[in-house]
């Protein structure tokens, strides 16, 4: 283990702090560019490959499935092994998912590939979590959270546009090898920068090991306490931060499933203006969660209260949200609606470092459990809600119906993410024994 270089009478931190921040954030972008560029490729991959808008939403599920198993084996993973390790190896693995879905052709050996891009990618968001816990301050947890997950947006953002423009000149099954490569050279990266904790990283010295380890109630020591599951299981806060993703989940999927179908559907309009379109939302996505981050921090610094900078935070973030999703369907044309459902889009942005920094709070040294048992709830959305979606846009295509139903739907998964958050309690220690 290195030790850092540091002098004991050097009171100004070194800030290798924000060297790491870019890691992760490009990180969360990478996983994000492989992981999206379907929903743009939906309707050429389903002429191509004869797939329906269900059988596509299986597809979506495949990815979910995984994900949702490997959320807490993930995290686990981080914690016995490191987060140097593991993230690199992860990311090896689901480029090389990526490559693998294009090279198959039929429904069963893609559905197989990306439920184990599923799997690889399940260990990022907990392993993300574990490194904001060991590299960041209490008061900084917020804007790291926020721009780690707004990084996940932008990825969405160049995805979605950058396959929209290049679906008429390269086939899909090429820009998805061209994405692969990104996640392998990061990894790379990754491995040879970064280090599981400051205290082991040759740039850290140690002030700013004292720094980011300000405030903290807990042993210094790396070593997680023992993780008490059956207390976790019977928790309230538990069940709440858990259940406010799995809605918040199925809302965002929307943008990145099957809202570019959607507005081609019932507008009419081409491929490459519907991609274009479905960016908006997802940069509404990307200012509100850089807004989030210095909203939570603020309050919390002005209050001194977690449950108002987190909880009330995602109250009337999520509400919001879903009054804006209502108010789109009320537009005449794609445009409009995307303008207003962008303005949805931004307040759920501000609501999305939310559950990151509350995750971190409930789970201390556990943090990547935590947020993996958070995470795979979420999960659910894709495993059951985009299957559910994709059947939705075939009835309302195949009978000529109400095109806004699909839109009231997602608002409805908004307002009752909100009032999940009502159950949520930052200053409880999920899987904390009693006696302990």
């Amino acid at each position: 283990m290195s030790e850092p270089t540091s002098n004991p009478t050097d009171a100004r931190p070194t800030r290798i702090r924000y060297v790491v921040l870019p890691l992760l954030a490009f990180a969360a972008a990478s996983a994000y560019l492989t992981r999206h560029c379907l929903g743009v490729a939906n309707t050429t991959m389903q002429e191509e490959l004869g797939f329906n808008n269900e059988q596509f939403g299986y597809l979506y599920g495949a990815f979910s499935a995984g994900y949702l198993i490997c959320q807490v084996p993930g995290g686990w993973l981080g914690q016995k092994f490191g987060t140097r390790t593991v993230m690199p190896v992860l990311s090896v693995v689901w480029s090389l998912c990526t490559i693998i879905t294009a090279a198959v052709s039929s429904l069963g050996a893609m559905i197989v590939s990306r439920f184990v891009f599923g799997l690889a990618q399940a260990g990022l968001v907990p392993n993300g979590a574990k490194a904001v816990k060991d590299w960041f301050p209490v008061t900084f947890r917020g804007k790291a959270s926020s721009i780690i997950t707004m990084s996940m947006s932008i990825g969405s953002v160049i995805t979605i546009w950058l396959t929209a423009h290049l679906l008429d000149d390269h086939g899909w099954r090429e820009i998805f090898r061209t994405y692969s490569l990104v996640g392998i050279v990061w990894a790379v990266a990754f491995y040879f920068i970064f280090r599981t904790r400051p205290q082991e990283h040759r740039g850290a010295n140690e002030a700013e090991c004292k720094l980011i380890a300000a405030g903290e109630a807990e042993k210094s020591d790396a070593t997680p306490e023992p993780f008490h599951w059956p207390t976790a299981v019977r928790q309230g806060a538990t069940w709440a931060l858990s259940g406010q993703l799995l809605f918040k989940a199925a809302g965002y999927n929307f943008y990145v499933t099957f809202f570019p179908a959607f507005l081609e559907y019932k507008y009419g309009i081409t491929k490459t203006d519907a991609g274009m379109l479905t960016t908006w939302p997802l940069i509404g996505v990307i200012v509100g969660s850089l807004c989030g981050g210095a909203v939570i921090d603020g309050l919390y610094k002005r209050t001194n209260s977690k449950r108002i900078s987190r909880c009330g935070t995602s109250v009337v973030a999520l509400t919001m949200a879903g009054l804006f999703a209502v108010a789109s369907t009320y537009t005449g044309t794609a445009a409009a609606l995307v303008l207003v459902i962008s303005i949805g889009a931004f307040f759920s942005g501000i609501s999305i470092p939310c559950p990151w920094a509350a995750s971190i709070d409930m789970g201390g040294k556990n943090s990547a459990l935590v947020m993996g048992i958070m995470n795979s709830t979420g999960c659910l959305a894709g495993i059951c809600i985009s299957p559910f979606i994709g059947r939705l846009i075939d009835h309302i295509k195949a009978t000529n119906g109400n095109w806004d139903i699909a839109v009231w739907v997602n608002a409805a998964f908004y307002i009752l993410a909100a009032l999940l958050w009502l159950g949520v309690n930052p200053n409880t220690q999920i899987g904390k024994r009693p006696d302990v």
